[in-house]
């Protein structure tokens, strides 16, 4: 109650081919490239609720063209699943655009209204038995939730599992990352996909990152990580990187 926590980074990802419809790996013409300045905010409202904000700068070229916008703004309140479980919350946020439509055509569901919801439950260690204790395993924990957006398209499930470890000294922190998205929105038309993702925005993906962290001191540390798509239909295949900073302090 009453901390503040803030995160800035930058990411870059690339992509130089894409996932058909039928799941088969296409090569692009010319590599697709993305690059976010991204920001975060979180206020600690009270001992059960937290308040959330984010929004970046995006700058994308796709070879051909070139776009760069204020990304969409994200506000937002996250809450205990569980009074004594530090490590079990809910989350709820609602998506604000700040722009018309998306940059290039390359995310679906860009520039609309949307609310997305989703827990995090922290399975092992058990956070009440042992809430601050990094053990031989390290952690491991899952998310699973829901994105709507107006419009039809962009619509999407989401789930992650994700392991963390203290590593060399306590001053490291190493971790992994699975995710997968699965949109439900939009009808099984549109244009062809011999060029790219067609227009239907029916897709899915499963994308690894791995983490590394190094904490400065108590309140503020860097991260960083590196993500690669393994599998998807109708969708880019990325590689990406990025590097941030938080740091937390009381008001």
């Amino acid at each position: 109650e009453g901390d503040y926590v803030g995160s800035t980074g930058i990411s870059y990802s690339q992509a130089d081919s894409f996932w058909k419809r039928d799941g088969k790996l296409m090569q692009y013409s010319n590599k697709h490239q993305e690059a976010v300045y991204y920001l975060y905010g979180e206020y600690g409202y009270s001992y059960y609720y937290n308040l959330i904000a984010a929004t970046g700068w995006n700058y994308r070229d796709d070879g051909a063209r070139v776009d760069s916008s204020i990304d969409d703004i994200k506000i937002g309140v996250r809450g205990r699943l569980n009074v004594f479980r530090n490590g079990r919350t809910w989350q709820v946020t609602a998506i604000l655009p700040t722009r018309k439509g998306d940059l290039l055509g390359s995310r679906p569901g860009g520039g609309k209204s949307g609310l997305e919801a989703g827990i995090f439950y922290r399975l092992l260690p058990d956070p009440y038995e042992r809430p601050f204790t990094d053990t031989a395993q390290g952690i491991w924990g899952l998310g699973l939730g829901i994105t709507l957006r107006s419009g039809g398209t962009g619509s999407e499930l989401w789930a992650y599992g994700k392991w963390e470890k203290k590593v060399i000294n306590p001053s490291w922190q190493a971790g992994f990352k699975l995710s997968t998205i699965s949109s439900f929105a939009g009808a099984e038309s549109g244009s062809v996909d011999i060029y790219g993702p067609n227009d239907s925005y029916q897709y899915h993906q499963i994308t690894s990152e791995f983490l590394l962290k190094y904490q400065l001191n108590r309140t503020t540390a860097i991260n960083t990580g590196y993500s690669r798509d393994l599998i998807g239909r109708n969708i880019n295949r990325n590689d990406g990187v990025q590097i941030g900073i938080s740091t937390s302090w009381k008001q």
